[in-house]
């Protein structure tokens, strides 16, 4: 495979990078678990700083939860109007369900992200 050809794996790669980045903050956080005593000091102290940053994400995660919930909800309604043995009932319960997995899924994000907030907040070290 010649660099022309990895171009467009590069630029993918880069890409779920950057949305990864703009879903999930903790690329923003170190590791205050493992090092020196003084490290994971350190550390913790620039976590609580970078603590302000996890609001703005809570806040995204809740508009992806109730992005999902209504789209969970309006594919529920298009399924009671058709038959259920049509092929597009089956895509339309997928897709439901998919919503349903994304719903479940922006709820445990938003809790680890409240969960880390609050307890950067209020745990002194």
């Amino acid at each position: 495979m010649n660099s022309n050809e990895r171009m467009p794996f590069q630029k993918l790669k880069f890409f779920l990078l950057h949305v990864w980045r703009l879903a999930i903050p903790f690329w923003k956080f170190r590791d205050a678990g493992r090092g020196s005593v003084e490290q994971r000091i350190a550390n913790y102290r620039y976590n609580r700083q970078q603590r302000n940053v996890l609001p703005f994400y809570m806040w995204k995660w809740v508009g992806i939860a109730i992005c999902m919930m209504q789209l969970m909800r309006v594919l529920s309604d298009v399924m009671i109007g058709m038959p259920a043995h049509s092929s597009n009932y089956l895509y339309a319960a997928l897709f439901c369900m998919s919503a349903g997995i994304g719903f479940a899924f922006a709820c445990i994000v938003l809790m680890l992200l409240m969960a880390s907030y609050l307890y950067l907040s209020y745990v002194e070290r």
